[in-house]
This record gives C-alpha cells, structure tokens and sequence, in this order.
C-alpha cells in the first residue's frame, strides 16, 4: 500500500536532516523522496537500526511504516505496533531539514553524525522501555548509577548532542540535555553510537539467553572505553 509524498519526505527528511530550511526553502518533489528508498547505501546504513519502523508526525498524527526489505525500503500508511522494532514521533520540523547529501550515494562522518542526532534520544527512550531491555540490563548498574549523562559528539567535538538516563521506581527515563548530577558520565563518536546501538539490535532481535549474556559482556567492557564513574 502506497503512502502519501508528505510520508515518504517526512522519513527521509528525518535521516538526512542538516540544516532547517530558510523561509524560500522547497521540499523536494515526492518522486525524488521515492527514488531514495531504493538505494542501497541508505538501506545498508540502517541495517543495524530496524527491520520495521514505525513513524510518528506530532503535529499532524499521520503515522507510517518503514519496512527494511535488505536493498531497499517499503512505506506503508499505518503503524501495527506489534510489526515494528520502534515507533519513532517526529515533528514536521523534521520535515523542514532539507537533505542535502543523499542523493551522492555515500554518507560520510558529518552526515551520519546529523542522523544519529535526530534518533540519538527518541532511540534510547525506546530501547529502554522495551522490557526485554530492562530485564536484562544489570540491576546494579541501575541502582547504583540511577543518573547517567550521555553526549554524542560529531567529528572534531564542534557539535554535541546529549541526554540523561534517570533510574526512577523501577524504570529508565531519558530526557533530553543534562539533569541532576551524573554518578556516570559517557562520552561518545560516531562510531561508538553506531556500534552500541547495533549491539542492541542484536541482542533484541535474537531474545535468548546467550544472545543477551554476550550483550552485557560486550557492554561491560564498552562502558569502561566510552565512560566514567563521576561520584
């Protein structure tokens, strides 16, 4: 089922946002935001992120799914949540942030900085709710490190994005910026957001006890690489 040209320019203007459009400003014609889901450099790219994606438009409630079919993407009107891997609300703000980039066939290190920006806090919100996450994140870590500051720097540090993980009765909430005074403090590039959050695929897609002993023992020596213990 095909969805609308406003769906299909919401998704990928969220992958490649840069920089909000000037008042002259033109979204680009839905049959160019088409073509983008067949190319495989960007379907490469997302493959450790989702095979279902649900999206969300706050403003608008509009509400689509982007399927990962391995060399391309499929949109669909509609949202099942028990189909998709996330549900990922966006604003038509995103909409604005005209892709510049995409359409030479590559993603170099700014750019996919620019990416992991956008899905930077929504992602680990979700991930965190999800309960197969919970129950398997060591519960010492979260009684004893229950405010963590997180920052996602982009190449040479002139740009940062950041959250902070609250432990709160029982359950992880995120919001954005800093709060509190952190017990942990992570430090992150580009590379090591990619590597966390694909390792949080992996062992949410597998669901099974080897799969999730050999994410804590990743994660454990990760932490020490990328944070440190503040108090």
């Amino acid at each position: 089922m095909k969805t609308s040209n406003l769906f299909v320019a919401v998704f990928f203007a969220l992958l490649f946002s840069s920089q909000a459009a000037n008042a002259q400003g033109k979204i680009l014609a839905g049959e160019k935001w088409e073509k983008l889901t067949k190319q495989k450099f960007l379907a490469d790219f997302f493959k450790d992120y989702f095979i279902n994606l649900g999206v969300e438009v706050k403003e608008t409630g509009e509400r689509i799914t982007v399927l990962h079919k391995g060399d391309h993407f499929e949109i669909v009107n509609g949202i099942d949540p028990k189909q998709v891997d996330y549900v990922l609300p966006i604003t038509t703000q995103n909409v604005l942030n005209l892709m510049q980039h995409a359409e030479d066939g590559k993603i170099d290190e700014q750019e996919t900085y620019k990416i992991l920006a956008v899905f930077f806090t929504p992602m680990t919100a979700m991930t965190l709710q999800n309960p197969l996450m919970t129950k398997n994140i060591p519960r010492a870590m979260s009684k004893m490190q229950n405010n963590v500051h997180v920052s996602l720097h982009n190449p040479g540090k002139t740009e940062s994005v950041s959250h902070t993980l609250l432990y709160l009765n029982k359950e992880w909430i995120v919001v954005s910026g800093f709060q509190g005074t952190p017990k942990r403090k992570f430090e992150l590039d580009v590379k090591q957001a990619i590597e966390y959050q694909a390792q949080v695929f992996k062992a949410l897609k597998a669901n099974n006890k080897k799969g999730w002993r050999s994410f804590k023992k990743w994660y454990m020596g990760w932490r020490k690489e990328v944070s440190v213990v503040t108090t």
